[in-house]
């Protein structure tokens, strides 16, 4: 018996970024804030958690398919050049080392960090699960938003401890409460856990 065509979940100019476009469990999972369009805590109240969201869609309505979204942001990561590829691999020295380079680097990082949240929400939010790829990208962009970019800006800013604290949890909360994939995207070593 032949499996039903996936239909994503895409927003359209009347509703906007609403429940309403959106796939069940991650209406169940999104506290309400995750729908304001201007808050930067949201995952797509960012310019580039907006445009992360936008490039999803078209790649849906392009005829993309969830496997291949990875390699859709990947090519939006790669098209923007905003961050070198090894600051994601990098010490929290080395980090620092990056931001005090350059004033303009604290901003590229957060867009990134933006693009990684918003696409690991972005796909719950129109199929309903998170491709392994983008939720290990999305974890480790909160990991450095918490452990590194947090610190370095309460020190170099003087900016509030806990700044984060709110989108940090919520953010974590809904990408925990998304399903699994579909097996054949499940890693074998993590089955059944």
């Amino acid at each position: 018996m032949k499996r039903p065509k996936h239909i994503p979940y895409l927003d359209n100019s009347q509703a906007g970024l609403s429940p309403d476009t959106s796939h069940p469990a991650y209406v169940a999972a999104a506290p309400e804030w995750f729908w304001n369009e201007d808050d930067p805590r949201a995952p797509f109240g960012t310019d580039d958690g907006h445009d992360t969201l936008s490039t999803l869609q078209e790649h849906f309505i392009q005829g993309g398919t969830d496997e291949h979204v990875p390699g859709c942001i990947a090519s939006l990561i790669t098209d923007w050049a905003l961050v070198p590829e090894t600051v994601w691999t990098s010490s929290q020295e080395e980090i620092v080392v990056w931001l005090d380079a350059d004033e303009n680097h604290v901003r590229f990082l957060h867009g990134e960090i933006d693009v990684y949240v918003a696409a690991a929400c972005g796909q719950f939010k129109t199929s309903g699960w998170i491709h392994p790829a983008l939720r290990f990208w999305a974890e480790r962009a909160l990991m450095l938003l918490e452990h590194v970019l947090g610190p370095w800006e309460q020190k170099t800013f003087g900016a509030a401890p806990g700044t984060y604290d709110e989108k940090l949890a919520a953010t974590r909360a809904v990408i925990a409460a998304a399903p699994d994939p579909p097996k054949k995207l499940q890693l074998p070593m993590y089955r059944g856990l």
